[in-house]
């Protein structure tokens, strides 16, 4: 049932780190993708501080772990400055898991926060699953800058690195550098780990 539904998400979604909560009324589709592991979700906006979400994860080393969740995300609280923003925001998914030990329920819970201006970006997110009588964590850093500024309605490009650390599949954080694009609506992300794993993102708002 689990692939199934998870099939359906990649079919309707086909499009990562966007922000959790937009404008009211907005809807996101993204995803993340590397050979073993990814994630989806689809979002709507519907209070400037909340919004409903649809996720998917899969982690193929850790006993070929996937689920579908869904939940709520919230926006704690956010700094605007002239030339600046931060973000601070927590969300909570319940839903089903399957691995190859079985089945059953499993809840999400994460907590990021994010502050850019035009030229640079940092973000920070850790997201806690609690399934099969456990608990595990993962934690993902990101740093980015712009080589040029360009106007809102022209392409924009981004230099990342990205450490990412899950304590369930690895002893090891994985080191991601990429380049991220983005123009009106739609951004993508190409990069590839420090030990040769494609990383690709997509996003779409409307």
């Amino acid at each position: 049932m689990i692939k199934f539904i998870t099939l359906i998400f990649v079919v309707l979604v086909g499009c990562a780190h966007a922000h959790p909560v937009i404008y009211k009324g907005g809807w996101v589709y993204q995803g993340s993708f590397m050979p073993q592991m990814n994630e989806m979700n689809v979002s709507y906006t519907f209070h400037p501080k909340w919004s409903v979400v649809m996720n998917s994860n899969r982690f193929e080393m850790v006993d070929e772990y996937q689920d579908v969740t869904l939940g709520v995300n919230t926006l704690l609280k956010r700094w605007l400055q002239n030339d600046s923003q931060g973000n601070m925001y927590f969300g909570a998914h319940i839903g089903q898991y399957e691995d190859n030990n079985g089945d059953g329920q499993v809840n999400h819970a994460f907590l990021m926060g994010d502050w850019e201006n035009r030229e640079k970006y940092v973000l920070f997110k850790t997201k806690k699953y609690f399934y099969d009588g456990k608990e595990t964590q993962d934690y993902l850093g990101r740093y980015g800058f712009a080589p040029f500024v360009a106007g809102m309605n022209r392409l924009q490009a981004w230099a990342i690195l990205q450490v990412y650390y899950y304590e369930e599949q690895s002893r090891e954080a994985m080191v991601t550098p990429m380049l991220r694009f983005f123009y009106k609506n739609v951004l993508w992300e190409m990069g590839s780990s420090t030990k040769g794993d494609s990383f690709l993102t997509l996003m779409i708002h409307y």
